[in-house]
């Protein structure tokens, strides 16, 4: 019973690595949000998330590398020698705003980094 107790566990753990970014964009706008990864993890896939990612089979996956977006507005491109991946999110909308997650899909813990996004109106845009 020990044995499945701590397999579950170690399922069910996300790893959260570096800081929380919080990235402003502006409404009818698009924004390229930058997202790193360790190397050894070039060939690994990659999605963006919003909202309660670390929950098993709550994850709101906005796009994955190798597979469609869920709204045709996200987008994302790996580099894999910078070891970089970006989302870029076109036509801004207000509903765009919140939290979400940069994410490695690894076997057992994905790695996952925080990011803010704030969605402003372009005349809230000084320069």
């Amino acid at each position: 019973m020990l044995d499945v107790l701590l397999l579950f566990s170690s399922i069910c753990t996300a790893v959260v690595v570096g800081a929380s970014q919080t990235i402003t964009g502006y409404r009818g706008e698009r924004v390229d949000i930058r997202c790193s990864y360790e190397s050894g993890y070039e060939s690994y896939s990659k999605y963006f998330c919003k909202g309660d990612c670390l929950i098993i089979g709550f994850k709101n996956i906005m796009v994955k590398s190798g597979s469609p977006a869920k709204d045709e507005r996200f987008s994302l491109t790996d580099d894999t020698t910078a070891r970089v991946f970006t989302v870029t999110i076109t036509d801004l909308r207000t509903e765009d705003e919140g939290q979400y997650w940069c994410a490695v899909e690894k076997t057992f813990t994905d790695d996952y980094s925080e990011i803010v996004l704030l969605v402003k109106l372009v005349s809230d845009y000084i320069c």
